[in-house]
C-alpha cells in the first residue's frame, strides 16, 4: 500500500505545475481526459478515435457517422492519489452539423498543507532531522480542474472534414480559481487502402487562463498530426488498425517528450488494435506519457464497456494506471426498452 509520504510526494509535482507553470501545462486537461479505448492504443487518437469522447482529440472526427451515445468514463492515477471523470455526449441533431459535449473533470483530495504546523527551529522553512511537525496544526485542500467542451462538426462532406472545439476551462487550488476559454481546429479525411488522416490545432488563438491573484497565464497553441491504417489479416479475416500521431509545442523544454529542438518539443504515440470478431478488440500502445498501455473492448448491441491499463516506467516510481469507460448507444437502448 502507498505510503501518505509517497502520495504526497506524487502530489507535490502537480501542485507546482497548477501554480507555478500553467503557461505549460494549463491546458493539460483537455489533452489527456482519455477515453479508454484511446489510453490503451497510447492515446493515438486523432485519425481513428469514434464515439461521444472524439472531440477532445479531434472535432472533425465528430462528423463521422455515429448513433446519439452517452460515455462515462472514470481513472485512477498514482495509486488513486489523482482521479479523473468523464462524461460526453454525441447530441441527437440534424442537418449538416454534428454536435458533442463533454465534460472533463480532474481532482487531488486532502492534500496537507504544513506550513503552520512545522516546528522550525533555524527559521530555513525546512523539516530538518531535530524538527517536528505537529499534527493537530496540519490543515488539508483540495485541487481541481474542470473543462466544459463544445464540438461542432461537418457531417456528410466528402473529402476534407473540419471541426472547431470552444472550451472553458477552470481551476482551483485551494481558495483560488483559474478561469480560461480557448479554441481549437480540427480536419480528417479517409482515402483508399484503409488509409485516414487527421490533425489538430489545439488553443489555435492561445488560451488565457485569469487567476484571481490576479495573475494571467497562456497556454500556447500545439498541434498533432497523424494516421490510421486499417487492414484485414489473412488467417482471421478481421481488421487490424494501426496509429501514429506527434504532437509539436512551442513552450520550451518539456519532461515529457521524445525530442527537444530549442522551444519546440516533439512527443508521439504509437497503438494498434485487432478486432478478433465483431464484439471483441484488443489494444496495445506506447508514447512518452503512456509507457506500456494495454486494454480491451466489448461491444454490444446497446452499450460498450473498454479497459485500459497504463504500466508505470521502468523506475517503478508511480502505481499502474486503470481507467473504465461505458458507452451507452442511446438508440439501442430506447428499442430494447420499448421505447421506440
Amino acid at each position: 500500500m502507498t505510503s501518505p509520504f509517497a502520495r504526497i510526494a506524487a502530489v507535490l509535482p502537480l501542485l507546482a505545475l497548477s501554480a507555478a507553470a500553467q503557461d505549460k501545462y494549463g491546458g493539460e486537461l483537455f489533452e489527456l481526459p482519455g477515453s479508454a479505448s484511446s489510453i490503451a492504443m497510447g492515446g493515438a487518437s486523432v485519425s481513428s478515435l469514434r464515439g461521444p469522447a472524439t472531440g477532445f482529440f479531434n472535432p472533425a472526427l465528430v462528423g463521422l457517422p455515429q448513433q446519439a451515445g452517452l460515455l462515462l468514463s472514470h481513472r485512477e492515477q498514482f495509486g488513486g492519489v489523482v482521479n479523473a471523470d468523464l462524461i460526453a455526449a454525441t447530441l441527437p441533431v440534424r442537418g449538416n452539423l454534428a454536435l458533442q459535449l463533454g465534460l472533463v473533470r480532474r481532482g487531488v483530495d486532502r492534500i496537507p498543507d504544513t506550513r503552520n504546523a512545522l516546528i522550525d527551529l533555524n527559521g530555513n522553512g525546512l523539516l530538518d532531522d531535530d524538527e517536528i511537525l505537529v499534527g493537530s496544526d496540519v490543515t488539508y485542500f483540495n485541487q481541481r480542474e474542470w473543462g466544459l467542451l463544445l464540438s461542432v462538426a461537418s457531417r456528410n462532406q466528402e473529402g476534407w472534414q473540419w471541426g472547431l472545439n470552444a472550451k472553458l476551462l477552470g481551476h482551483w487550488l485551494a481558495d483560488e480559481l483559474g478561469l480560461g476559454v480557448g479554441f481549437d481546429l480540427g480536419v480528417y479525411r479517409a482515402f483508399s487502402r484503409g488509409i485516414r488522416v487527421g490533425a489538430m490545432l489545439q488553443d489555435v488563438t492561445t488560451t488565457q487562463i485569469h487567476w484571481s491573484t490576479g495573475r494571467w497565464a497562456t497556454v500556447m497553441p500545439r498541434i498533432t498530426a497523424g494516421f490510421t491504417w486499417t487492414f484485414g489479416l489473412p488467417l482471421f479475416g478481421n481488421a487490424v488498425s494501426l496509429a501514429a500521431e506527434a504532437t509539436s509545442r512551442l513552450d520550451g523544454e518539456r519532461l515529457e517528450r521524445d525530442l527537444q529542438l530549442g522551444p519546440v518539443s516533439l512527443l508521439t504515440r504509437m497503438g494498434v488494435e485487432l478486432a478478433l470478431n465483431e464484439s471483441l478488440h484488443l489494444r496495445g500502445g506506447r508514447s512518452t506519457l503512456y509507457p506500456l498501455s494495454i486494454g480491451a473492448g466489448l461491444d454490444f448491441p446497446a452499450f460498450t464497456v473498454d479497459y485500459a491499463y497504463v504500466g508505470d516506467t521502468a523506475e517503478n516510481v508511480f502505481e499502474p494506471t486503470h481507467q473504465l469507460a461505458l458507452t451507452l448507444n442511446l438508440k439501442a437502448l430506447r428499442t430494447l426498452l420499448g421505447s421506440d
